[in-house]
């Protein structure tokens, strides 16, 4: 059979008329994602954003066509939740708690903890005692949290005010009596597993499933012998060995790393960071009897740095367990605007509740970057 084609007068074939509909529809689509792109501030200048009325798949993408080559490509893949039964999350719950230490006036006059506790609770679908260690008045937080959060008096001896150069140092040094603080509160007898957490790190996903992971991996929970605990590795690994932001411990055997640790702190009052003790730990770690385990970070933990992450992750969903941005270098290079979007998302908050802008604010000031890890 013959195919006959249509031709014009110089001689090229017709194009089909769906073909034309649909260059069409391409050119107007184009032309749509342009427009909006148009109405939104330049990103070059990320502070003086006006987010209230700009979607965030309208903000990606802008960011997507105006600014391809400063995309970060580390955005985080989503996290793998795998299904954990009711009755394993109970036995969980059951034998582990959540530490946390909040110090100073900017923690006291900000939000950082309610943050942090309302993430367990929420994505982290954590139900479980809480401990908080604080300096703040007793009513700063009072009805805030439910009964499972217990709220401690930081202790006057335990604060070493004079002691340390980087003023916030002396308030690091309560990660290395979690122990002690933990043994003076019945309520806390049966926990056997303190996870600790900075209260700059929000939680976007189960717990539970990211530390049933962690525990296959590394055997956390069937290890015998060598009393240990257990951090991420740092993100400035020539510098430092472990990051001190999340730390598992357990009750009955790691107080000897926590000794060794603080003992540390306090026989090198210079160091910046607390990260600094911890390498001294590892280098002594025959002598001192414990040893200091460094988990992968892989997708566990991510570090959003700027608007560019942040966006993207906004518009995909994909929240990694932990993530840790507020009070660190990377919370500077974040908008004010786009870090309240983002913790509202992560927060997983009602129109009501992001219409009082109580989350997302606490942003460290430039003068104190020195101090942030």
């Amino acid at each position: 059979m013959m195919i006959h084609k249509k031709f014009n007068k110089s001689g090229l074939t017709t194009p089909p008329l769906k073909a034309i509909v649909a260059l069409a529809a391409l050119v107007i689509v184009v032309f749509t994602i342009s427009f909006d792109a148009s109405s939104i501030t330049d990103s070059s200048n990320s502070s003086s954003l006006d987010l209230s009325s700009v979607s965030p798949r309208d903000l990606l993408e802008y960011q997507i066509h105006s600014n391809k080559d400063r995309l970060s490509k580390h955005i985080p893949n989503s996290p793998h939740h795998e299904e954990v039964s009711s009755s394993e999350k109970a036995k969980f719950e059951a034998d582990s708690a959540i530490a946390l230490i909040s110090f100073g006036k900017e923690a006291a006059n900000g939000t950082l903890l309610e943050q942090c506790i309302l993430s367990l609770r929420r994505r982290g679908e954590f139900d479980g005692k809480v401990m908080v260690i604080t300096d703040a008045p007793r009513e700063r937080y009072e009805g805030e949290f439910d009964e499972n959060v217990i709220i401690l008096k930081a202790k006057e001896e335990d604060i070493l005010y004079d002691r340390f150069t980087a003023p916030a140092m002396k308030y690091k040094r309560f990660k290395t009596l979690l122990i002690d603080y933990m043994d003076d509160v019945p309520e806390l007898d049966p926990i056997e597993w303190i996870y600790y957490l900075d209260i700059d790190i929000l939680v976007g996903s189960p717990f539970i499933t990211m530390a049933k992971a962690l525990n296959e991996k590394y055997y956390i929970r069937q290890r015998f012998g060598t009393p240990s605990v257990y951090m991420f590795k740092d993100p400035d690994p020539d510098k430092y060995a472990l990051n001190s932001g999340f730390i598992i411990i357990n009750r009955r055997t790691s107080d000897l790393c926590l000794d060794a640790w603080r003992n540390a702190i306090d026989t090198h009052p210079d160091a910046g960071f607390d990260q600094a003790s911890i390498n001294h730990v590892i280098e002594n770690e025959n002598s001192n009897h414990c040893k200091m385990v460094g988990l992968d970070v892989e997708d566990y933990l991510t570090y959003p740095n700027g608007d560019d992450e942040l966006i993207h992750v906004i518009f995909e969903k994909h929240f990694s367990p932990l993530i840790h941005i507020f009070n660190s270098c990377f919370a500077q290079k974040v908008s004010p605007e786009v870090m309240e979007k983002f913790v509202a998302d992560v927060l997983d908050l009602n129109d009501s509740e992001r219409n009082e802008h109580k989350y997302g604010k606490s942003v460290i000031h430039p003068s104190t970057a020195k101090w942030s890890r």
